[in-house]
């Protein structure tokens, strides 16, 4: 495979990771928004247990966001060497 084909899988793996941070971002979002109308429905003691495990499972699906610019950083750091090589 030659370096202009890496660095091509590279920047589409790099694009792919954009979009799934995006999406990410919106599952978030949807959670957030799911625990705003649980919070409306259930008054009370009884939404309690419920809006803890969404909360719960916001942070879960919030803790992908801080993984994926490590990634994008790798991608762009391989990208660099492949570069390197290639001249």
């Amino acid at each position: 495979m030659s370096a202009a084909e890496i660095i091509a899988r590279l920047s589409e793996a790099g694009q792919s990771l954009q979009q799934a941070q995006a999406q990410v971002t919106a599952a978030v979002q949807n959670a957030e928004n799911a625990r705003i109308l649980v919070a409306g429905a259930l008054d009370g003691a009884a939404s309690d247990k419920l809006i803890a495990t969404i909360d719960a499972a916001r942070e879960q699906i919030g803790q992908a966001i801080g993984s994926v610019g490590p990634a994008q950083q790798g991608i762009q750091e391989t990208i660099a060497k492949v570069r390197a090589l290639g001249n």
